[in-house]
């Protein structure tokens, strides 16, 4: 592992985020409080979002009413999808002031963020902008012949979105892409650490056509501004991705209220390596998804279970793609991995490692914050946990952070009863060269997804979501729009 210096190779365009910030525009007349947005690279303050108001949100809410009742919601369907491929092409066309945003609030590798997360945004886009023209009912044959019965597929209204910290614009684009396809309009609130792509996304929107209203954006906490959204009464359907305990709170919200909810939860994903495996493809994919965005990802391969025979020559691999790791700021076009979202995140990671030293686990390599010159970042070293017990936590809860455990295996049963030992079932990845056993095994491991011979693949058009904790629903291909639109019967008498 190396490092970089706090702002070696900084990006030219991204000066001006360093030494002019300012208050997005999208915020310009807000007169309440303020929350800081910092730079987890150096500890520093960029900017201040505002702290939506109760009013603020119902402001929001009830525009997105009107504009579903009088402009989007009445759009032709050729139209909307003019739209939507036009704020895709915008998105292109910003593509490196995007990346960013997100890369100088997250502190995830800019080039990385430009590549895959705003790639994968404008993939969002395109895919369901081919959708408003497509979407239709069927007559349906009933006992009275003289009876014509149909169906009609109908939006909501208002969807209250909200969004993590991790993957902003990604994330953003996963649920107003298709909710505006099927006609509804969006109110969405980011997260209070990662919100300027977002509000920067709702200005293209604008430029894109997007009639006011259509789109607004609302940051603040949690416990005020999303409270206020997810309750209003003019808010039919909620889509979260987040934390488990969150979206367990929504979902009881949403119950109460009988509103349409999905949930994209957490994960403790396990990365199967068999010993007939391509061993160096195999261990150095575990590693990359592993660290990739330092762990702070709901489908990281966090649990590595391991045939036990070839155990010795996975981790050769999986240290020595530890140590080529380049640590350092988001904005560094250097770097490969950046630090951790906060300091109490870091607190937190840290808190999940000593634990495992303290009960014999292994630490066979990491463990530790990283000090030096990116001491005021909130760094910590990829680090290798070896062989805790099942129900450690840190083999058992989502630690999100650059932390891999590996852990052994003799058999399909043993691994079976492994894998699937945990609350969650997002994702989950196997690797061997026999077909009849990848698909048993895929068919039996408790996912949403399940990756053979590769880790981490992701399309706008196939369906994603997880089984058991992780969560309600799916986003993505048609089950991402279906979610939006709800079905109409029509009779009429002959």
């Amino acid at each position: 592992m190396t490092a970089t210096t706090p702002l070696s190779g900084l990006l030219p365009e991204a000066e001006r985020f360093i030494s002019q910030p300012a208050v997005p525009a999208a915020a310009a007349h807000h007169d309440g409080p303020w929350i800081p947005t910092h730079d987890p690279s150096t500890g520093r303050e960029i900017t201040q979002v505002a702290a939506c108001s109760p009013q603020e949100v119902d402001a929001a809410v009830r525009a997105a009413h009107d504009a579903f009742t009088v402009s989007w919601g009445r759009m032709s369907p050729v139209a909307r999808e003019r739209v939507l491929h036009r704020l895709a092409d915008l998105i292109e066309e910003h593509a490196l002031e995007l990346a960013q945003y997100d890369a100088l609030e997250s502190g995830k590798p800019v080039a990385f963020v430009q590549a895959i997360d705003i790639g994968l945004a404008v993939e969002q886009f395109r895919y369901y902008a081919g959708w408003p023209t497509k979407i239709t009912g069927t007559v349906v044959p009933v006992a009275d012949p003289s009876a014509h019965v149909y169906t009609t597929r109908r939006p909501y209204g208002v969807v209250a979105a909200i969004t993590p910290w991790n993957f902003p614009l990604c994330q953003a684009a996963i649920k107003i892409a298709p909710a505006l396809a099927a006609g509804n309009t969006v109110v969405l609130k980011p997260s209070e650490l990662t919100s300027l792509s977002t509000l920067r996304l709702a200005e293209l929107a604008l430029e894109a056509g997007l009639p006011e209203g259509t789109l607004s954006v609302i940051t603040g906490p949690g416990s005020g501004a999303g409270t206020a959204l997810v309750t209003h009464a003019l808010v039919p359907a909620i889509s979260f991705t987040g934390s488990e305990a969150v979206g367990r709170h929504l979902a009881s919200q949403a119950g109460a209220a009988l509103k349409h909810i999905s949930l994209e939860l957490g994960g403790k994903n396990p990365n199967v390596i068999f010993a007939d495996a391509d061993i160096q493809a195999a261990a150095s994919a575990a590693a990359a998804t592993a660290f990739f965005y330092t762990g702070q990802v709901c489908f990281a391969g966090s649990r590595l279970l391991v045939q036990e025979n070839v155990l010795d020559e996975v981790l050769q691999v999986v240290h020595d793609h530890a140590a080529a790791l380049v640590v350092g700021p988001g904005l560094s076009a250097d770097s490969t991995m950046g630090p951790l979202v906060s300091s109490a995140h870091r607190d937190k990671v840290r808190r999940y490692v000593d634990e495992a030293a303290r009960a014999g686990a292994d630490i066979t390599t990491g463990g530790h914050d990283i000090g030096g010159e990116l001491a005021g970042g909130f760094f910590f070293e990829p680090t290798v946990v070896l062989n805790p017990t099942d129900d450690s936590p840190v083999a058992s809860e989502e630690v999100f952070g650059p932390v891999l455990v590996v852990q052994t295996f003799s058999d399909e049963d043993e691994l079976l009863r492994r894998a699937n030992a945990t609350p969650y079932g997002l994702t989950a990845g196997l690797w061997t060269r026999d077909v009849g056993r990848a698909h048993a095994l895929a068919d039996r491991l408790e996912a949403g997804t399940v990756w053979v011979n590769t880790y981490g693949d992701f399309s706008a058009s196939a369906p994603w979501g997880g089984a058991k904790a992780s969560g309600l629903g799916r986003d993505c291909g048609p089950d991402g729009l279906n979610k939006y639109l709800e079905t109409k019967s029509v009779w009429v008498a002959g």
